[in-house]
């Protein structure tokens, strides 16, 4: 199941929803074992959930990603690692994947542990990509 809550950020231009549909159906395609999926925005707005399950709250999947991301770039700036590219959190029940998309956007998903996490990461690496271009700055 798909949900879209689309508000359009200052200066962003509004994305359809099929593009932010069709993204994370891609990566559901690319990663069969997904649990759930989201595109969210770093101030908290949900743009898109992919919850084929329905087991999980949009707005538990956001506040979890966006906890993770936000220590993650944090340890990374106080160990002068550089960009933080993803973080992987693995569990003996599950693993939770979270990639920024420049300052624009998170992906996350979650997936169970028998998942190749560096087929999860790869997946999220092609949805950014696909991402990028979907959100351009208004001159």
């Amino acid at each position: 199941m798909i949900q879209n809550d689309l508000l359009t950020p200052t200066r962003r231009r509004s994305v359809p929803p099929i593009a932010l549909e069709h993204i994370l159906r891609d990566v559901a395609r690319r990663v069969p074992e997904l649990h759930w999926a989201t595109i969210s925005s770093p101030n908290g707005v949900i743009q898109a959930t992919y919850d084929p399950f329905q087991k999980e709250q949009p707005d538990r999947i956001l506040a979890i990603a966006s906890a993770v991301l936000s220590l993650g770039e944090r340890a990374f700036h106080k160990l002068q690692h550089g960009r933080l590219t993803h973080l992987t959190l693995a569990g003996d029940a599950g693993v939770l994947v979270v990639r920024p998309v420049g300052e624009e956007y998170i992906l996350a998903i979650s997936i169970p542990p028998s998942v190749e996490v560096a087929a999860a990461v790869d997946a999220l690496a092609q949805a950014a990509r696909a991402l990028r271009p979907q959100f351009h700055s208004e001159a």
